[in-house]
């Protein structure tokens, strides 16, 4: 009998700990591999991908109305700067995602007015820069993420020019 109680609670402690590991490390694995997937090798560098159509998995689920624009960022060692595109008279908007999947930040086209925004995105215990008139100060939680810019094709005729103002956008680290 005292040997099934030794095994039920050795079974029990390492279903704990496997359970503990799982929802504690999950998030991470599944950003790391979306940042490999997106980054491609790059990061602190835009990537403006093509329409989605029904084999695209760059994205999870990726809409077909939506262009996707993104950038694995690594704040460690330099604050990051993002200039939104800005195509007018549709929809935009770029959410900034830490490296536990959390979203922390988000902005559109209708709380940037229209224009295109500048976004100073700043790693754990980095400062912004003196001149930051005009822009938007973010901090990170983590100093690696992930960018994404979402534009939407409201008309078909116009992609051309919603494809060219999306691509206007930029990522790069501040010198």
């Amino acid at each position: 009998m005292m040997r099934w109680v030794k095994w039920g609670a050795l079974t029990l402690i390492l279903a704990g700990a496997v359970h503990w590991i799982a929802v504690s490390q999950a998030p991470s694995i599944i950003m790391w591999r979306a940042m490999g997937r997106v980054a491609q090798g790059r990061v602190n560098s835009i990537s403006h991908g093509e329409r989605a159509t029904d084999q695209s998995r760059t994205i999870v689920k990726p809409s077909p109305d939506l262009l996707y624009s993104t950038c694995a960022f690594d704040v460690s060692k330099r604050p990051l700067k993002i200039v939104t595109g800005a195509a007018s008279n549709t929809y935009w908007s770029v959410a900034l995602y830490a490296d536990n999947t959390d979203n922390f930040f988000v902005l559109n086209d209708t709380a940037a007015k229209g224009r295109p925004a500048t976004i100073i995105l700043l790693g754990p215990g980095q400062s912004a820069p003196i001149d930051t008139a005009g822009t938007i100060t973010v901090n990170a939680p983590s100093v690696k993420g992930l960018v994404l810019l979402r534009t939407l094709i409201d008309d078909d005729k116009r992609e051309a020019e919603i494809d060219q103002a999306r691509r206007a956008a930029t990522c790069q680290p501040l010198p």
